[in-house]
């Protein structure tokens, strides 16, 4: 793993350094395989192929309860806080903040708030996941509370059933036109052991 690039952060600057693809790599932790929530953290690059890019350059951390992993899983409120660098000894560029929610339930969906920095900060965005049929469909919101984008994935997908086989991939919509996409890359079977995941985002062009 190469160092991370010299530091200048700045309020509201491309984390992403201006990428059009980026990797989203989530990294080993043992508990999982005990049937054990644990912190997610992911690892953010430009993607080599199918494979993690040399240059880490933003390190995604969790914050959240022990007993409240335990007992609520993927149900419990968090943060997730977007670190500059290939560690979480970086500062804080964005943070993403999810309430308490119910999966798989009409009402008490899942949403995300994202700040320009630590959670408090100034909020860039809104993330909302609204009750959908057979379909997924989260909704991205600006700082205004405007819709800039979506993003739209069919559940019947084969990997969905088969992880191994093929991906999962969900479409970035604006004003109902394709312009960009998230995938969740097949796994491979140290990924299927190790309970891991790896997504490519393909940024729509013009997108901040």
């Amino acid at each position: 793993m190469m160092n991370a690039p010299e530091q200048a952060v700045m309020q509201g600057a491309d984390i992403f350094q201006g990428n059009q693809k980026i990797m989203v790599k989530q990294e080993f932790a043992l508990l999982e395989c005990f049937s054990c929530e644990a912190k997610n953290r992911y690892r953010v690059s430009v993607p080599n192929g199918e494979e993690e890019g040399p240059n880490i350059f933003l390190y995604v951390d969790e914050e959240s309860g022990c007993c409240e992993r335990i007992c609520c899983s993927v149900n419990r409120s968090l943060t997730l806080n977007v670190h500059q660098g290939c560690t979480k000894d970086g500062p804080v560029v964005a943070s993403m903040h999810k309430p308490f929610h119910l999966q798989g339930c009409c009402f008490c969906r899942p949403s995300f708030t994202v700040f320009a920095g630590p959670e408090g900060s100034k909020q860039i965005g809104q993330i909302e996941d609204p009750c959908r049929i057979c379909v997924m469909d989260q909704q991205i919101k600006d700082e205004q509370g405007n819709l800039a984008y979506t993003t739209n994935g069919s559940i019947c997908q084969m990997g969905m059933c088969c992880p191994c086989c093929a991906s999962v991939d969900f479409d970035i919509q604006k004003d109902g036109k394709k312009v960009g996409l998230i995938s969740k890359r097949p796994m491979t079977i140290g990924e299927c052991f190790k309970k891991t995941n790896r997504f490519t985002i393909d940024f729509p062009q013009g997108a901040d």
